[in-house]
């Protein structure tokens, strides 16, 4: 391991990872030092999506439906297809949450900090079109990055607020089924 890793670190962090890990904290330590793996997630409210990504896709992401590795040298974003909504540039560990939280068609779901848009565009390619997603982003900014995104992917079951948590949870106590 790099002696740069280590001090990329503060140490409280570094720390609490050894206690959690045991054994395996000289692997976490080795896969910091590795160059991320890029990936993009298909688009499935887009038709001919797998098409349009095939010439940069290398293998399927194993936890995420529609997520994909990028082959090596791969400059998805800088085409028509990117632009046009049929897929979601991503990092394929930024898939496992979405996957793990399940939504499924007809359910009201909240993305609390949906700003980009990855988590968001996800849910929504999982619910498929039915059901309510609110993706909330509390700075203007970002919020307004996640409306373009969600435009951009075809998104016609969420709105887009910009909130606090607690504002929303004192007007719509009880109303998720995921959050």
């Amino acid at each position: 391991v790099r002696s740069y890793i280590l001090s990329a670190f503060p140490v409280e962090f570094l720390n609490q990872m050894q206690n959690m890990l045991g054994d395996e904290y000289p692997a976490f330590l080795l896969a910091m030092d590795e160059p991320p793996s890029l990936a993009l997630r298909l688009n499935p409210l887009r038709a001919n999506a797998a098409e349009a990504a095939a010439p940069f896709i290398e293998e399927n992401v194993p936890w995420a439906e529609h997520g994909r590795y990028l082959k090596p040298g791969a400059r998805p974003g800088a085409g028509i297809a990117h632009a046009a909504g049929a897929f979601y540039i991503q990092e394929a560990s930024a898939m496992a949450p979405v996957a793990l939280l399940d939504p499924q068609p007809g359910e009201r779901v909240c993305d609390l900090c949906a700003a980009p848009g990855g988590k968001t565009t996800q849910i929504a390619g999982r619910m498929g079109g039915v059901g309510f997603l609110l993706s909330n982003e509390y700075s203007p900014k970002r919020a307004k990055i996640l409306s373009r995104n969600v435009e951009r992917l075809g998104i016609a079951n969420a709105l887009v607020t910009n909130e606090t948590p607690q504002r929303l949870a004192q007007r719509l106590p009880g109303f998720f089924d995921r959050v």
